[in-house]
């Protein structure tokens, strides 16, 4: 039942949190009791497992992550949609498309991606398949990228990234059904098809 609720990543984390909520309540601290219900409640949405319908047609490219698209750019046979990932979305990681995948790790810093500098020293995930590319880039409360397995079917968990953007680069031959300002949704929404 817990591993519906919480993706299991998550699930010490919340542990650890309502315990400290439990321990500083016995003890009477109002206030660092506060703290720790509100950052139990908080993690508990940050780690929420979504159930998913799955419901697409095979030649669909599903959004990899839930977040906001920021940018969608086309450029040498090749199309960009960058999705920027806050805190408040869904961090579950899920699989775009069928098919097995090379994953690419760089470790490296979790600050602000407000640079060209940033974008390059912060920890980076790269998802090849062979016609399109995920590049996963950390930015402050990210921690560690991780990644489970290198294949999976569409709409499969992947594994969790917290906060950062997406890049996403698909083929020129794929016709784009969102727009800048979108909101999509982690295996659920679809970025693109097949023409």
């Amino acid at each position: 039942m817990f591993n519906n609720l919480i993706a299991k990543e998550g699930q010490s984390k919340v542990f650890y949190l309502f315990l400290a909520f439990v321990l500083f309540f016995i003890l009477d601290c109002e206030f660092l009791s506060f703290i720790f219900f509100v950052l139990t409640i908080w993690f508990a949405l940050i780690y929420r497992n979504k159930r998913l319908e799955k419901d697409y047609d095979i030649s669909d490219i599903l959004a990899p992550i839930s977040g906001k698209v920021s940018t969608i750019d086309k450029r040498d046979n090749k199309i960009q949609i960058i999705i920027d990932v806050s805190l408040c979305d869904n961090h579950i990681l899920r699989a775009p498309k069928n098919g097995n995948f090379i994953l690419i790790h760089q470790k490296g810093l979790n600050t602000l991606l407000d640079s060209l500098k940033a974008k390059k020293l912060n920890e980076k995930a790269t998802i090849k398949y062979s016609d399109m590319n995920i590049e996963l880039i950390s930015s402050l409360y990210g921690t560690d990228i991780s990644i489970f397995s290198n294949e999976a079917l569409m709409g499969d968990k992947l594994g969790v990234f917290l906060h950062g953007q997406v890049i996403v680069e698909l083929d020129n031959s794929q016709e784009i059904l969102v727009n800048i300002g979108n909101k999509v949704e982690s295996g659920k929404t679809v970025l693109a098809r097949a023409k």
